[in-house]
């Protein structure tokens, strides 16, 4: 048994300090922050269902929120290659059983999941002994949420693995991601459309009851109300838990190699080097293009972001009757959402996926931050805002084929002013994506993001409420027209600095663009003095940032030390978070 808790050990270290270790940041736990925010989560629904909201809706919809938050939190982190590519070699070559290492993994995958889970259920837990008056009820809610984050993540576990196994690692992870991103949109529109409705019966519910029979938290719910006489819903949900394992054991682990072959590309891409011209520039678009959708963290963090878009879409056209046209300013407003979250695809687009990926620009002739900021721009425009804008649209003119005119005329206006927006959201972008092996040290401005939220989120309003129907597709076109100038603007590609080093530096790109300036500017004596002079003032720049870490960093702990403290420091997370439940429910209990 010792082997299969060491292997347990080194995974829980990884879950909690693996991120933070690989960005520099050694003490850092990524896993508590994590347990904490989704804890406030979970509060902040009990809270606001509390105590108007009936028992069993009550457990219902808190027990839904903790499944559905645990299961995406799930997916994709477990597909890292780097992380999947050690366990293949400390598995095959540690002297270890079957039997020891399937029984690592179930601990490993029950100890994890149960730390998230119970930080989840506790303000839930708390109020609901309130709502009913028995304190019995905590421990059971804590058993009922238990039982659906299992549930939920084996069955994501055979989704997963039958992906792999038909679809191979590659396309699995396209798939998963894009299945991530469903359960985003849907999960949103669910709430929106359920929580108003939780005082009356299921049967008002807007949901089939086939999936509300097969909606594990409805069972639990019904449980908890009453634990003998539902006591089969429990034995139930044991029972599929029991398939879903068995059924997840059975399927091969991945598919065959498969021989690769060149694709020549397709709708997106011919879009992208339309906008490009040869060179460089297009070179670090289309890289950039296809890091976007291979990137498995890249994808499993920001790509689901798009999926929100679609959701509050949906809802305003549900908003409305069938039949019936919605007011165009709220669909217009909607529209503006992939513009307004492209900043946060550009904070995350640095970071690369495996530490050196930068060997390659690193070690090529150095191009103008210009350049590389161009080609990324339009990499977004072509694999970001054209498709997500013409989806959305595509769902509004479905369902309201009516106002189709007016609904294509907001879609063209939405991603004119997207396109602009997105050339201003890539001037933070230090250098060439998915090309530094740390993280960025400053996230994107939330000042300048409510204010670019307020800017195209009003111009939108403004196009669908204010402005006559006559006037509409005048002004999108005019739009078009001043995105198709910015698009026709090509930085020089032929401007390319000299010098090689590590991309990962901070001075770097400073390097690069003043030795490329100078180039421009056609003094090549000039360009050696000033390059030369960057050069030194960053290596003086870098010497000293190491000399201050030096003297201030503090030891690392050793991994069993750090693995004891931060869970003693969860400990003292689930008492923190139970005392401002325990003070709602006695302050507020019916």
């Amino acid at each position: 048994m010792k082997p299969a808790l060491a292997l347990v050990h080194s995974w829980l270290v990884l879950d909690f300090f693996g991120d933070a270790r690989r960005a520099g940041k050694g003490h850092t736990s990524t896993l508590t922050t994590t347990i904490f925010a989704q804890s406030f989560g979970a509060l902040a629904l009990a809270a606001v269902l509390y105590p108007e909201t009936p028992p069993v809706p009550f457990a219902a919809a808190n027990l839904s929120l903790s499944t559905l938050l645990l299961v995406l939190g799930h997916l994709g982190d477990d597909d890292l290659p780097a992380r999947r590519a050690a366990d293949e070699v400390l598995l095959r070559t540690a002297p270890l059983s079957r039997l020891a290492a399937t029984s690592a993994r179930a601990l490993h995958a029950a100890f994890a999941l149960g730390l998230v889970t119970i930080g989840m259920a506790l303000p839930p837990a708390i109020l609901l002994a309130f709502l009913v008056g028995d304190p019995l009820q905590a421990p059971l809610y804590v058993v009922a949420a238990l039982a659906c984050s299992g549930l939920g993540v084996l069955a994501l576990g055979l989704v997963a693995r039958a992906a792999h196994a038909g679809l191979g690692h590659g396309r699995a992870a396209l798939a998963l991601g894009t299945l991530k991103a469903m359960l985003y949109a849907g999960g949103f529109v669910a709430f929106a459309r359920l929580l108003p409705r939780l005082q009356g019966p299921a049967d008002a519910l807007p949901a089939p009851p086939a999936l509300l029979a097969a909606w594990p938290p409805y069972h639990a719910a019904h449980w908890l109300h009453a634990p003998l006489a539902e006591a089969w819903r429990l034995g139930a949900l044991a029972a599929v838990g029991t398939a879903l394992l068995l059924a997840t054991a059975a399927l091969p682990e991945a598919a065959a190699a498969r021989a690769a072959r060149r694709r020549a590309g397709g709708l997106l891409h011919a879009l992208l080097r339309r906008l490009s011209r040869p060179g460089p520039g297009r070179a670090v678009a289309e890289f950039t293009a296809v890091g976007m959708w291979r990137n498995a963290g890249f994808r499993a963090r920001v790509l689901p972001l798009l999926g929100m878009p679609a959701a509050l879409l949906l809802l305003a056209a549900n908003a409305t009757p069938a039949g019936q046209a919605p007011p165009l300013a709220v669909p217009a407003l909607l529209l503006q959402l992939p513009a307004i979250y492209l900043p946060f695809l550009v904070a995350f687009l640095p970071r690369a996926e495996q530490p050196g990926a930068g060997w390659l620009f690193a070690h090529a002739p150095r191009l103008p931050r210009a350049v590389v900021q161009d080609a990324v721009w339009r990499a977004l425009v072509s694999h970001v805002l054209a498709p997500v804008t013409a989806l959305a649209a595509a769902a509004l003119v479905l369902r309201e084929p009516a106002a189709a005119a007016a609904t294509l005329a907001a879609a063209t206006f939405a991603l004119a002013l997207g396109v602009l927006a997105a050339r201003a959201a890539v001037r933070t972008l230090p250098g060439v994506p998915f090309t530094s092996a740390r993280e960025a040290d400053a996230g994107p401005d939330l000042g300048g993001l409510f204010a670019l939220a307020l800017g195209l989120g009003g111009l939108g309003f403004v196009f669908g409420g204010w402005l006559p129907p006559a006037l509409r597709w005048p002004v999108a076109l005019a739009a078009v027209a001043v995105a198709a100038l910015a698009l026709r603007r090509q930085p020089d590609s032929g401007a390319v600095g000299v010098g090689a080093g590590d991309g990962d530096e901070s001075g770097d790109d400073e390097h690069a663009g003043a030795g490329g300036d100078a180039h421009e500017g056609g003094d090549s004596g000039g360009s050696a003095t000033s390059g030369a002079a960057a050069l030194a003032s960053g290596g003086r720049d870098t010497a000293a940032d190491a000399a201050v870490d030096a003297a201030t960093e503090t030891p690392l702990p050793t991994p069993a030390e750090g693995l004891r403290r931060e869970l003693r420091a969860i400990a003292a997370l689930y008492a923190v978070t139970s005392l401002l439940p325990l003070a709602l429910g006695a302050l507020f209990a019916p």
